[in-house]
């Protein structure tokens, strides 16, 4: 993993093995993230689960994509929560036959590169388990 921040800006580039997840969370320690907000990313993954909410009861349905697939668009927001660090990340894929995919990002591998943007923000998220069974975003 390379990183590098100047001002509000962080770039960071994955290369083939790493943990999207951890190593993002890992980032945001080391920089003192408080909160930030995903600008882009771009690159290949495998080894991929994406989440559709199914509501309340159900939960989210994983879908399995074990393969190489290109990493079309990365979106979503970090911040601190009791327990530590607190992702939302939703993807869009683009599988080996050209179909797209996305959803919400439970666990992802960089397959040879990742390529993230993320803008610092001093405004503080705090989330809370709704009775939808989210975890809400609130701005207090």
């Amino acid at each position: 993993m390379f990183h590098r921040k100047a001002g509000s800006i962080l770039i960071v580039r994955l290369q083939t093995g790493e943990d999207v997840v951890t190593c993002l969370q890992q980032v945001a320690q080391e920089y003192g993230l408080q909160t930030a907000v995903i600008l882009s990313g771009i690159g290949m993954w495998q080894e991929t689960e994406l989440g559709f909410f199914q509501g309340p009861a159900a939960g989210y349905e994983i879908f399995r994509y074990p393969e190489p697939c290109e990493l079309l668009a990365l979106a979503g927001n970090l911040s601190r929560q009791e327990g530590g660090i607190h992702l939302h990340l939703h993807a869009t894929l683009a599988t080996p036959n050209g179909s797209a995919v996305g959803g919400h990002v439970f666990k992802a591998t960089v397959n040879l590169t990742n390529e993230l943007s993320l803008l610092e923000t001093d405004i503080p998220i705090f989330r809370r388990k709704e009775e939808n069974g989210l975890m809400g975003m609130f701005l207090e």
